[in-house]
């Protein structure tokens, strides 16, 4: 498979990008169920800035069109009215007041959108139907293959949506609406793909069509990011259970399934970063650098040495928009997921060992370059032997130039935690809350360890004071 591209807008081994659920449709009532204003989107923003101690952080916001998510796929041209500041004129403007808004919190604001999904009250559905730009069944008639909001769901046929000039179409007036193509970098929704029977278009001419909205959306100098790790067979036959199977069982074929490991990662070096990444082996978390491709390690096994990128919709949406109630959640996961994930990613994967007597989700330990290992039995990083790590007590660097470092414990610690890396003699030690950093005490550096007392649940930020 050609790989296109290795350098990117953002690099997302090192970056916080995570979705954040605005909106959704109450199609009954002809409403928008709103969760997350734009105004109240810019207050969790800060809060999480506060968090994470300023770094550079992506949110792709999810439901911010139409009535909410998944509503007027694959079209984006139209601002959910219900989000809309009440000193605004209509949504549109709210919207790039929150865009202007986040950067001084060190926030990209992007968008999640679906050119794979079409509804039939999509202005452009139509044309897509007239362009045979829909997955057809034998009789070259559209199909429905899943319901969202309880309303029928197409799939958009790539070949004949990029080769009828609708794709541009619809892509450039979402560049209007928005400031996508100032952010850099978008999330395309389930961007899988989906084979028309009539007129049949196979998966290779798909994936074609696929890679070349892709290159399309690339020379407009947007990073796209996406939801899972893309090695589509014939007729979906890696994934047994996926809807579109019962259209596709019309064709009679044989519907005998692929192993996935046996299908090339289509969109790898067009695609960097994905939330899903299941259909990764361990030897491809080895060889392919998260610098080239990086997301969300949601196999446990995987997940224990490696970690991944934070969600971060999942918390919002459990806890609600107030801090008190969602930040220590959200600290937690910061500190023992993502951080680990950025530190890890500095070094060179070498090798992996597996325990087969072990049980699955703790039988990998990874080796990494400059003495670096990751046990699952433990989830504990290493470094030349030190602990930095051991499950959910955690010392990190969380900046390159090793002059700020996260702690944290989830049942408390108190006594020496060992700093090797770090790049300072003196420290300021702040407890980390959604308000700020708050002021603990100073600290000194004494052979490569520093005392801390930490109560359950605390994270807190320590700050060189005086560089070695």
């Amino acid at each position: 498979m050609e790989t296109m591209r290795q350098k990117w807008n953002y690099d997302y081994a090192k970056t916080l990008w995570m979705k954040m659920y605005l909106a959704e449709p109450d199609f009954p009532n002809n409403r928008s169920q709103v969760f997350i204003t734009f105004e109240q989107a810019l207050d969790i923003i800060k809060a999480v800035d506060c968090i994470t101690q300023g770094v550079l952080k992506i949110v792709y916001l999810v439901g911010w069109q139409g009535l909410g998510h998944d509503d007027c796929y694959p079209e984006m041209d139209v601002v959910n009215e219900a989000l809309k500041r009440d000193c605004d004129d209509n949504a549109r403007q709210s919207l790039y007041w929150l865009y202007e808004a986040a950067k001084q919190y060190h926030t990209v604001v992007s968008f999640h959108v679906n050119v794979s999904d079409a509804y039939t009250a999509t202005p452009c559905f139509p044309e897509l139907a007239a362009a045979n730009a829909l997955v057809n069944d034998l009789n070259g008639n559209p199909t429905p293959i899943e319901i969202f909001n309880g309303r029928d769901g197409y799939k958009t046929s790539y070949r004949q949506f990029w080769e009828s000039g609708l794709f541009c179409r619809v892509w450039d007036r979402f560049c209007e609406v928005t400031p996508v193509r100032e952010a850099g970098t978008v999330h395309i929704d389930n961007f899988c793909i989906a084979e028309n029977l009539n007129p049949e278009t196979d998966v290779e001419e798909q994936d074609a069509a696929r890679n070349a909205m892709l290159d399309y959306i690339a020379s407009l100098g947007i990073d796209v990011t996406s939801e899972y790790t893309y090695r589509e067979a014939h007729f979906r036959n890696e994934s047994p259970t996926h809807p579109i199977r019962k259209l596709f069982a019309s064709a009679g074929e044989d519907m005998a399934v692929v192993p996935w490991k046996d299908i090339p990662i289509r969109t790898l070096g067009r695609i960097p970063a994905t939330w899903w990444t299941s259909c990764m082996t361990m030897d491809e978390c080895i060889t392919i650098p998260p610098v080239l491709y990086s997301g969300h390690l949601n196999v446990k096994a995987q997940m224990n040495v490696f970690y991944g990128t934070m969600h971060g919709e999942d918390i919002w949406r459990e806890y609600g928009n107030d801090s008190e109630r969602w930040g220590p959640a959200f600290i937690k996961e910061f500190c023992t997921y993502h951080v680990p994930y950025v530190y890890l990613n500095r070094y060179e994967r070498l090798r992996y060992e597996e325990d087969e007597t072990a049980p699955m989700d703790d039988r990998y330990t990874v080796f990494f370059s400059d003495g670096v290992v990751s046990r699952g039995a433990d989830r504990s990083i290493s470094k030349n032997g030190v602990i930095l790590k051991r499950e959910n007590d955690v010392i990190l660097p969380l900046t390159e130039d090793n002059k700020t470092f996260i702690a944290y414990s989830e049942t408390g610690r108190s006594g020496l935690w060992s700093v090797p890396d770090a790049a300072f003699c003196d420290a300021n030690v702040y407890e980390i809350t959604p308000q700020g950093n708050r002021f603990l005490c100073r600290t000194k550096v004494t052979d490569g360890q520093i005392g801390l007392d930490l109560s359950a649940g605390q994270a807190v930020a320590i700050l060189a004071d005086h560089e070695r």
